[in-house]
């Protein structure tokens, strides 16, 4: 939608939830599935469309773990018909020889989901299991974050604006989004995994 002078910003809508996640990606629906399954009220605000989501080409491997939970869960089929590592065939080539992967004889539940099927199974499963997903809310921000009630406010594709007072925030729209920006100086905790070297990135994990 093309935003004009004359388009009405004047009208806001206010609404309530347990939990704000901000961010439709791997991460965010599945803390969105989980919440569901516990009968947590939510709601998921994501600054693009469902169109242009779903089609965010991705590589994508689900450990053990993560497949394992799924299941635990009631979301087996988010992972199901994925690759298992058992299957691949072929190797790494090296000065003219080949070195096989050998991941045949390894236990694993794991498998390979390209996240973009990987978002679009966890899409369906939020929207069956009744969850609130509200796609294109732009100029997203967070108020109060630090406070017993925070605020979560954004723009509809019209012009009018939505406020949703919550109880947690959950940010969920990795490095670069709103969410870490949005942390209170001195409040934010910054992880390496062990594995680094002390050359490697450094990622900012969840901060509540």
């Amino acid at each position: 939608m093309v935003e004009t002078a004359e388009t009405n910003t004047n009208t806001n809508t206010n609404t309530n939830a347990t939990v704000v996640i901000v961010g439709a990606g791997v991460a965010g629906f599945t803390l969105g599935n989980f919440l569901l399954h516990s009968g947590i009220v939510c709601v998921v605000v994501e600054k693009h469309s469902r169109a242009d989501v779903e089609k965010r080409q991705r590589a994508g491997a689900v450990d053990s773990r993560g497949v394992r939970l799924f299941r635990e869960w009631g979301l087996a089929d988010v992972v199901k018909d994925g690759s298992s590592p058992k299957e691949i065939t072929g190797g790494t080539w090296l000065d003219g020889g080949m070195y096989p992967l050998g991941f045949e004889d390894v236990d694993t539940d794991a498998v390979f989901r390209p996240q973009q099927v990987l978002v679009r199974n966890l899409t369906d499963a939020f929207l069956e299991a009744g969850g609130d997903l509200r796609f294109e809310a732009l100029d997203v921000s967070l108020a109060g974050i630090d406070s017993e009630c925070p605020t979560v406010h954004y723009r509809n594709p019209d012009g009018t604006t939505t406020t949703v007072t919550c109880d947690f925030v959950a940010g969920c729209d990795g490095f670069h989004g709103v969410s870490r920006a949005s942390v209170p100086a001195g409040q934010l905790t910054l992880a390496r995994p062990a594995t680094l070297p002390s050359s490697g990135r450094t990622s900012a994990s969840g901060a509540n």
